[in-house]
């Protein structure tokens, strides 16, 4: 809600911000406008939806004032100093802003009933601003996806301004000062001047994070602002073939059922988005089973080997749990059958 307030009839030198744009009084357009149009200053409140516009975008200005029975007032609205609405009642003006560093100039006068003239201007100015946000959870080499928010993670947030000035140059992101909030409250440890990043760290109970940023320039002048909504999300397994000529073959995932063609395969475990840096990073936990009995579990046991027994066939069932010590909802399964040539069991090794 913007509110205006005035010292003397003839003069109006406040100035606001509007999150995403700037909204100003300019006592030298004011002085004119009072000169050609008459009128005196109101404590009306105006309002921009949406309140962070950006360049060429459609925007709604709307006026109250509950001392003044704006029903049965005559309202004009001027836009760059042109008449563009005029009616008994027009409480709102719909506009589009121009490119970045453009000024929509609108001046808005209010005649009432019994003779009375008031009058507003304000200046939009649009500014863009976007927050990219990173996840430091686990991706394999190659990955091109990315890299999700894990339950309990931790994710980054970089804030983009886009703020152009009257002159056309573009403010420099770190002459800015930010305003950062989660969930709508401001979080001050990591807002400031030039502090256009901020760490996000996923807590209980598990829930939709949002996160939201102001850039100011240290006149106040110049404002920018942009929210982002995060959603945590569980971790999973993938398994692939682990080759002893070519490594572990990302191109392609070994799926719920498998036949062992060979007399011996290796098993790799990639656990995706899991809150680490590495497969196996901050003693991450790999529970192998086979047929439902455990035949190892501990950290460091990414990769399993398995073997067919010889002159025997069947089919046996691997399943793995992979859990974090640390964040203890940071956890995923995923199992599979494999089919041996002639028994329905498998020996096994592990393999680092």
């Amino acid at each position: 809600m913007l509110k205006y307030h005035h010292s003397m009839k003839y003069s109006l030198l406040t100035f606001l911000l509007v999150a995403g744009s700037v909204i100003s009084l300019s006592s030298t357009a004011l002085g004119q406008s009072f000169q050609n149009l008459g009128g005196q200053t109101s404590n009306t409140v105006i309002r921009v939806t949406p309140p962070q516009p950006k360049p060429n975008e459609s925007v709604t200005v709307s006026i109250e004032n509950y001392g003044l029975d704006l029903d049965r007032s005559d309202i004009s609205w001027f836009l760059n100093g042109k008449l563009e609405k005029e009616a008994v009642g027009a409480k709102t003006f719909d506009l589009k802003t121009g490119n970045p560093g453009s000024v929509s100039n609108v001046l808005i006068l209010i005649k009432t009933p019994d003779g009375q003239s008031f009058q507003q201007v304000i200046n939009i100015r649009p500014a863009a601003l976007d927050i990219v946000w990173e996840a430091q959870s686990y991706t394999p080499p190659f990955y091109r996806g990315k890299a999700m928010y894990p339950y309990q993670g931790k994710v980054k947030f970089v804030a983009l301004p886009n703020i152009v000035d009257e002159k056309g140059a573009v403010l420099n992101p770190k002459n800015l000062v930010y305003t950062w909030k989660i969930d709508g409250s401001v979080v001050g440890s990591v807002s400031g001047y030039g502090r256009n990043f901020m760490y996000l760290n996923g807590s209980v109970p598990i829930n939709p994070s949002t996160v939201s940023v102001e850039a100011t320039s240290l006149d106040k002048n110049y404002t920018a602002g942009g929210s982002v909504t995060v959603a945590p999300q569980s971790p999973f397994i993938l398994f692939y073939e682990d080759s002893p000529i070519f490594g572990i073959r990302y191109n392609k995932t070994l799926g719920s059922n498998l036949s062992l063609e060979n007399q011996e395969i290796k098993i790799a475990a990639i656990p995706y988005f899991n809150g680490v840096q590495t497969r196996e990073g901050q003693g991450l936990i790999y529970e192998w089973r086979l047929n439902n009995s455990i035949v190892t579990s501990g950290p460091g046991n990414s990769s399993l080997s398995f073997k067919q027994g010889s002159g025997q066939s069947g089919t046996s069932q691997i399943s793995l749990q992979v859990t974090n010590p640390a964040k203890i909802f940071q956890f995923a399964v995923n199992s599979m059958s494999i089919a041996f040539g002639q028994k329905p069991s498998v020996n096994f090794f592990s393999a680092q």
